[in-house]
């Protein structure tokens, strides 16, 4: 009997308003010509909250299919979207992805760099498939013919940059244009440091210096310069932005800085304080921003998480820090998410921690390992309520500062990381809503299938398991258990050993002593399964990596899921 097989998923655009049509495109294989129904759901967890089918004829090869749902009204909740084909009353095929409603993507800020301007036909396909990755904000890198004058003296579209890289900028209009389509915004990177050499030799009064007299840069070939109000370079840069925003469509500006030195002294000799300098400068940024395009925001980068204190209150649209050594440690990444989210407002905190494990040549003797540091570096920024930013160009993991750098990706490398960015899209709810609380974990048991006690720690350590809970504003108690069992260190740095799936844990949790849901990005397409207890305890499922257990209310525990698994 010829039973078909959906060979891909893939939302229209990886986030709608709320009430707006989920649409969705499913690629559906035949080996012979037949009739079949087609249907999408919407699931809130495991409970379908928008559903529709149609019958299709399908002819041999592959058949693209398009179908839409309506989304509830509910702001910034993600949903599980499933494409089902059924024979008769049989469901033959299945796949599952997901899909965001917010009311902006800053609500969820999901990002990615674009780092080739080589061609249209090939950089506006590409954006547009990051969709693939939920992906809803991209930061054009190095897209600028110049860091101090963004477009050519000669208004050329193809040109060689300031690092010997050839740009065309009608490829850049053309990812911006594939992007939009795809709902995601585009970002420029516009860097706050500084100019390239040849700049700074025409107006040397714009130099920041050290307290020796040296001129201060970032390896000679970009500058830093004065930032002060009024100053020249300040007034450049501001007109520079929105410049961006006006000519190319930008939907704001990606303000980079290099982090230390974080004082210095300007040509008339003043002492310059940038921790006092940034606020003012990125409040301006904002407000031209938005003079020039309507929605335009724009986003600082903390590099090192400097001075995270003294920019929060300013109008970045979310607070974004690139974590570098001596801060590559998990723990410190949990640390550094939790002062951030004390100090956002409401506002998303983005993550940029890049795969240093994968760029050493001795590591990636054994890349699974090397790749295991992203997969858990992933998981642990999303259980601590935060955005990790380390993918470019769809297929790519960024290694260093220097984007074009990035190291490509194998197929199953790129599956893998694919399912922890849909996971982390299906429950964006449950995991980053700015209103959800830390919960204490007084009463937490883990215990093997022996019944052994199994150690756990309220912060990322070696050989033990992490734990992490929240409480959201709709009651909702979530539980994370990530496995550090098999880790002689928590530096994401460098490679780790890979996830193994071991027997299921005995879990007692005052929150959920009666039935919770369990979902891991690895297992079930992520998709949870309910756990009922007995005696108090909890038996997960033999789940790798990251385990997130659900607990409602009361009122919401009568609903069983579509899978269950035995209690102890």
């Amino acid at each position: 009997m010829n039973r078909p097989v959906i060979t891909s998923l893939r939302p229209v655009r990886g986030w709608v308003e709320p009430g707006a049509w989920v649409r969705a495109t499913a690629g559906i294989s035949s080996s012979e010509p037949t009739s079949v129904r087609v249907s999408l759901r919407l699931l809130d967890l495991d409970r379908a909250v928008a559903a529709t089918s149609v019958e299709v004829r399908l002819e041999a090869g592959t058949t693209s299919v398009e179908l839409g749902v309506r989304a509830p009204g509910l702001e910034r909740r993600g949903y599980g979207l499933e494409a089902a084909v059924y024979q008769g009353e049989a469901m033959v095929a299945s796949a599952l992805d997901a899909v965001e409603v917010l009311t902006g993507p800053w609500r969820s800020p999901r990002h990615a760099a674009v780092i080739d301007y080589s061609d249209p036909a090939i950089s506006g396909p590409a954006t547009g498939a990051l969709v693939d990755w939920h992906v809803n904000m991209a930061q054009h890198y190095d897209w600028m013919w110049r860091h101090y004058r963004y477009r050519p003296p000669d208004r050329s579209t193809e040109f060689v940059d300031a690092l010997g890289r050839m740009v065309s900028h009608r490829a850049l209009r053309a990812s911006i244009d594939h992007g939009h389509a795809a709902g995601i915004a585009a970002l420029a990177y516009g860097s706050v440091y500084g100019a390239e050499t040849e700049y700074v030799e025409r107006h040397p009064d714009e130099r920041v210096f050290d307290a020796a007299g040296q001129p201060l840069s970032l390896g000679g070939t970009f500058h830093i310069n004065d930032i002060r109000p009024g100053s020249s370079w300040r007034s450049r840069l501001l007109a520079e932005y929105t410049g961006a925003i006006e000519h190319f469509g930008f939907d704001g500006i990606h303000m980079d800085t290099y982090g230390p030195p974080h004082a210095g002294f300007a040509a008339d000799g003043t002492p310059i304080d940038f921790a006092q300098l940034y606020p003012g400068l990125i409040d301006e940024a904002a407000r031209v921003s938005a003079d020039t395009a309507a929605g335009a925001r724009v986003l600082f980068n903390c590099v090192e998480g400097f001075p995270l204190a003294a920019v929060a209150p300013a109008d970045a649209a979310a607070l974004y820090l690139e974590l570098w050594p001596p801060d590559d440690g998990l723990d410190d990444v949990v640390r550094w998410v939790d002062r951030a989210r004390a100090l956002a407002r409401g506002r998303a905190v983005i993550i940029a921690a890049y795969a240093a494990a994968m760029r050493e040549e001795g590591a990636m003797a054994d890349r699974a390992a090397a790749f295991e540091a992203t997969l858990l570096l992933g998981s642990v920024i999303a259980a601590a309520g935060a955005y990790h930013h380390t993918l470019a160009a769809g297929d790519r993991l960024l290694v260093e500062g220097y984007y074009p750098a990035a190291v490509p990706m194998e197929p199953g490398e790129i599956a893998e990381l694919r399912a922890l960015s849909r996971f982390s899209a299906r429950y964006v709810h449950l995991l980053s809503d700015p209103g959800s609380g830390l919960v204490e974990l007084p009463g937490l048991e883990l215990r093997d299938r022996s019944g052994a006690p199994v150690a756990w720690s309220s912060e990322p350590r070696p050989g033990v398991i992490w734990a992490r809970a929240f409480r959201t504003p709709e009651h909702v108690s979530v539980l994370h258990l990530i496995d550090l069992r098999d880790q002689d260190d928590v530096l994401w740095t460098r490679p780790k050993r890979t996830a193994r799936v071991r027997a299921g844990l005995a879990v007692r949790w005052p929150h959920a002593s009666e039935r919770a849901r369990v979902a891991s990005p690895w297992s079930r397409d992520g998709s949870p399964v309910v756990v009922a207890g007995r005696d108090g305890w909890l038996a997960l499922p033999a789940d790798p990596r990251w385990q997130m257990l659900v607990a409602t209310d009361r009122a919401d525990r009568s609903a069983d899921g579509p899978q269950s698994a035995a209690g102890t």
